[in-house]
């Protein structure tokens, strides 16, 4: 009888304990969006279109006038995760053929004589943009030139070193704005160090 008992002291503790966390959860609030200033959403966005950001950080697609343009379904997600990364050509970097295979890759990729570069999702995409990051860390980032968590530079050709010397005022206007942009799930390719 006694372990009857105890069986049926523990069911009934499993039971107000998962009716509590039913209860509890319910009732919680869902996450507050943050509500960004009007003011300082337009002087991002045209900080951004200023220093066409888009031009690296968007795939680009052929406009009606066949030019390319940035993809507004992928706008500002950084090279596609599903692009084949090019193959380098052993030239000299300063020759015609290099400056042609340069003009040829995608805008959201770089090469150097020993590097190919990806840039970056900045869309506010939790798992791969700057969803999950502060203003702090992304002003924090423009001006040391490193990337968020980790003692890593931002590589050429992100212009950080000219962006670093924008107002706190511009680089907070220019994270609003991109908070307010569309998430694109996107996880953008490491660099390729290439041994040549």
């Amino acid at each position: 009888m006694r372990n009857v008992g105890s069986v049926l002291t523990v069911v009934s503790l499993l039971v107000i304990t998962f009716v509590s966390f039913i209860v509890v959860g319910c009732n919680q609030k869902p996450a507050q969006e943050v509500a960004y200033s009007p003011e300082r959403i337009e002087i991002g966005e045209a900080v951004v279109e200023g220093w066409n950001c888009s031009f690296c950080h968007s795939p680009q697609i052929k406009g009606p006038d066949g030019k390319p343009i940035p993809d507004p379904k992928r706008f500002m997600s950084g090279h596609p995760a599903d692009e084949k990364i090019p193959t380098v050509p052993d030239m000299v970097i300063t020759s015609p053929e290099w400056m042609e295979f340069l003009d040829n890759l995608d805008s959201t990729a770089w090469a150097t004589d020993n590097l190919i570069v990806f840039s970056a999702n900045l869309t506010p995409d939790d798992d791969t943009g700057i969803g999950t990051w502060t203003e702090t860390e992304f002003v924090e980032t423009i001006r040391e030139g490193r990337h968020r968590g980790i003692e890593r530079r931002i590589k050429y050709p992100m212009p950080w070193q000219e962006l670093s010397e924008l107002s706190d005022e511009e680089l907070l206007s220019v994270y609003e704005y991109l908070m307010t942009l569309s998430p694109v799930s996107n996880e953008v390719p490491p660099s390729v160090v290439l041994f040549r």
